[in-house]
């Protein structure tokens, strides 16, 4: 059924597409209701079914596998949190959280983005939680996003609140929008302000980057888990570098979509914290007529060449380490303040979530605060 779905969204896209051109060279060809639809209603109309395959055809295209069906059955159940002393030593006056415990599905924002809420089953309103962010990938909203990464078991154990926001189409001004969600969790319910972390998968991991880099919301995230980002190396390049930041980037060796963007991104953050990293000269120098004899311009072009090969799917980035006790994993050395820097390659495909669930958790726990 799901095939015969695909087929059925992919003659969306293709119709979509059709109607267009037509619509641009042969308009005498389109009626609607007996008449010739102006070039307003043409385009109106390819979008729309353009919009309708496009969102239709990434929900079906890729079908979880039974182990993943299985885990998140699973992983959408709410724990009790085992409550330890160091936990208890920071929090909130008694009655001043209204926020409560276990499900909270209604929430929103003033943009109107809907978000949902899980604490512990045994919530305590004067304990500072840490609080895991999870942000939605394209066309999904906050039911379906706890679904898609399961995280909910794993974090309410560890004593997490955790959040799942709905999609919203990327933009500078969404994620500001969605950079707003942990403010308003803090005014409900008892927040770890220095224990404030974001994840997401897809557009959720790119949602996730823009607001440990964004200037207006940069200060709000401890440490990230981005996974699937569509964001790369180039998009970064002009961008000032953010404080010290622990990171743990996950992305696929077979992500068709955004393929080897992880590793570039990896690399930008690697540098900004201060780890030990391979520099390239890669700059695109004017090379004066009395010196091309030497050879700079071949030089720099070998350099590029260098960095494509480093960098390339499958080759573990140069000077990391595997992390021990955690298989696809690489981490960076010498990094500032002894900040995490990790990145981890799967094999899924791009829809597929990583289903490093105890791992995120755990470099999260292991964050250290001021």
């Amino acid at each position: 059924m799901s095939t015969l779905l695909l087929y059925f969204f992919r003659l969306l896209i293709i119709g979509s597409i059709a109607i267009l051109l037509i619509g641009l060279f042969k308009p005498e060809w389109l009626r609607y209701r007996g008449k010739q639809p102006d070039l307003l209603m043409t385009f109106a109309m390819a979008f729309g079914l353009f919009i309708a395959g496009f969102t239709g055809a990434s929900k079906t295209y890729y079908t979880p596998d039974t182990n993943i069906t299985e885990a998140t059955k699973a992983g959408v159940n709410i724990n009790k949190a085992a409550y330890t002393n160091d936990m208890s030593s920071t929090g909130c006056q008694p009655g001043s959280k209204p926020g409560e415990a276990g499900s909270s599905d209604d929430e929103k924002t003033n943009d109107g983005i809907r978000f949902s809420v899980r604490t512990p089953s045994n919530y305590k309103a004067t304990i500072a939680h840490p609080l895991l962010m999870v942000y939605a990938a394209a066309g999904r909203d906050r039911e379906e996003t706890e679904e898609q990464v399961y995280l909910t078991s794993e974090a309410t154990a560890a004593g997490f609140v955790i959040a799942y926001a709905d999609h919203r189409p990327l933009s500078p001004e969404s994620v500001v929008q969605l950079a707003e969600i942990p403010r308003l969790i803090q005014k409900k319910w008892c927040i770890d302000k220095k224990r404030i972390f974001l994840t997401g998968h897809s557009d959720g991991g790119t949602v996730t980057i823009g607001t440990a880099i964004f200037n207006g919301t940069k200060h709000i995230p401890n440490a990230i888990a981005p996974s699937a980002a569509g964001i790369r190396g180039a998009d970064l390049e002009d961008r000032n570098c953010v404080k010290p930041t622990p990171v743990m980037l996950m992305h696929s060796s077979r992500d068709k979509l955004f393929t080897n963007y992880g590793k570039e991104v990896i690399e930008w953050w690697a540098k900004c914290n201060k780890c030990t990293t391979k520099t390239y000269k890669t700059s695109d120098r004017k090379v004066p007529e009395s010196s091309k004899f030497l050879g700079w311009e071949n030089y720099y072009k070998e350099e590029l060449k260098q960095k494509a090969l480093d960098l390339k799917t499958g080759q573990p980035l140069p000077f990391t380490t595997p992390v021990p006790g955690v298989e696809g994993c690489m981490a960076y050395s010498g990094c500032q303040n002894d900040v995490q820097t990790w990145y981890c390659e799967g094999n899924g495909p791009h829809p597929e979530w990583p289903g490093r669930n105890k791992e995120i958790i755990s470099f999260f726990k292991a964050v250290k605060t001021e």
